[in-house]
């Protein structure tokens, strides 16, 4: 019914996005034609190298957005589905439910000195005249605190359990969606050390945009990840209708009590952790006033040649999301903008700009700086 259906390429009727297909078919997208604008252009405006944003609707599975963005290269495949992308500390969203559901409370504090940009086998170790630093579990959450992660999973997890919880979020299965998808790979090590690092978000996961806005609606939607979709209904050359989009559940992955905790450490990431001056002006204004945002950051660099990875994925608002994204920027060695960035102008475009005019009283983001 698809034959030839590429999920990047359509073009604007009317008020909807539609991509023609065979025999004088077209599929009419479930896209948010402003926001889709929106944020291609933001990713022309920046000449990212290289890039992808998903958004989606948590509860039914509809896109929002669907971006797959390279200057470096123009003509090279869909990002938004390329799995090879290390999750970095995104996989610490996983590690959260595995730990909270092991009896982990996320007002756990572990005292800390080092672990801070590697994870090191002393730095599994409790050690009172070097760990003078001490945070929560929630606290390790927003401010992306690999030593805290790397100690709780270490004593309080195992490569079965996290290997069960990785594959619940959908790591090695080849997810749903209207094309094929490849499934994102990733092996949890048995050696203590490498385990300790997984679970802290140091290699050996790997997952694509679209999958990571996936996991980011599991959360916003209570625990259940739903079936992801981007064309709403296929229109046959006689006008009728011989295919429309139906919401699914394709698992129940963690309990919504579990995914209400893991949520609300999520909002430290924009309150007090890695993304507040993404998502804050200079004196500490939000650029979505009012709303509650859930999300975590990822970072890691790859070398040979240079690449540095940067990932947001969250929702909002947090307490009814209405919005999942997944913003992907990889960036060579002269960095354009981050993950973060994209991902607030998502946010920001569809919850805030479309519903009522910028006015005075709402902060304008300034051009987005490394």
């Amino acid at each position: 019914m698809l034959e030839g259906f590429d999920p990047r390429f359509h073009e604007q009727e009317g008020a909807f996005r539609v991509a023609r297909l065979f025999d004088g078919r077209k599929a009419v997208l479930t896209l948010d034609p402003g926001l889709q604008a929106h944020l291609e252009s933001e990713f022309r405006r920046f000449a990212v190298p290289f890039g992808s944003v998903v958004a989606i609707e948590p509860a039914s599975g509809r896109l929002l957005a669907y971006v797959s963005y390279s200057s470096a290269n123009p003509s090279g495949a869909d990002l938004a589905r390329d799995p090879t992308p290390p999750t970095a500390s995104v996989f610490k969203v996983v590690t959260a439910a595995a730990l909270v559901d092991s009896g982990v409370s996320p007002s756990r504090t572990v005292c800390y000195g080092g672990g801070m940009s590697r994870v090191r086998e002393q730095d599994l170790r409790d050690l009172p005249s070097r760990d003078r630093t001490c945070a929560t579990l929630s606290e390790a959450m927003g401010g992306s605190i690999n030593a805290v992660f790397a100690k709780l999973a270490d004593r309080h997890l195992d490569r079965e359990r996290l290997s069960r919880y990785a594959s619940a979020f959908g790591f090695g299965r080849q997810l749903p969606f209207d094309v094929p998808m490849l499934a994102s790979p990733g092996e949890i090590p048995e050696d203590r050390l490498e385990f300790a690092r997984t679970a802290a978000g140091f290699w050996h996961m790997h997952m694509s945009p679209l999958h990571g806005a996936l996991l980011s609606a599991t959360i916003a939607n209570g625990g259940r990840m739903p079936r992801a979709a981007i064309v709403d209904r296929v229109v046959e050359a006689d006008a009728s209708i011989s295919y429309r989009f139906q919401p699914e559940i394709v698992r129940e992955v963690i309990s919504a009590a579990t995914a209400q905790k893991t949520s609300r450490m999520m909002e430290r990431t924009v309150t007090h952790g890695t993304a507040r001056k993404a998502f804050h002006d200079r004196r500490g204004r939000p650029f979505l006033p009012g709303v509650r945002i859930a999300g975590k950051t990822g970072t890691l660099n790859g070398e040979h040649p240079y690449r540095g990875y940067t990932w947001w994925v969250g929702f909002a608002p947090a307490e009814a999301p209405e919005i999942a994204v997944a913003a992907l920027v990889v960036n060579t060695p002269r960095w354009r903008i981050k993950a973060s960035y994209v991902a607030r102008e998502a946010l920001r475009h569809y919850l805030i700009e479309r519903q009522r005019p910028t006015d005075g009283s709402i902060a304008t983001p300034p051009l987005a700086q490394r």
